[in-house]
């Protein structure tokens, strides 16, 4: 992951565009702030999760270690 992921904690979502195109990258996913700012993901494939899930980060690195992967990096606002 490119730096700047970390500059997104603590903004506010107002937006989420999705793009498709036929070249590199195939599918990108902005992330629109009140603020007037915005981040890009950008990959070959994006397949959402199915809905907004109780639970926090313990939660969350559970899941990531059940369904066999691992953690990369934890960017905390804290």
């Amino acid at each position: 992951m490119k730096d700047g992921i970390g500059d997104i904690i603590g903004k506010t979502i107002s937006d989420v565009v999705v793009a498709n195109k036929n070249g590199e990258p195939r599918q990108e996913v902005f992330l629109v702030f009140s603020d007037g700012t915005y981040f890009e993901f950008w990959g070959n494939s994006f397949t959402g999760a199915g809905g907004v899930r109780n639970g926090g980060l313990v939660e969350v690195s559970s899941y990531v270690k059940h369904m066999g992967a691992s953690i990369t990096d934890v960017i905390s606002g804290k």
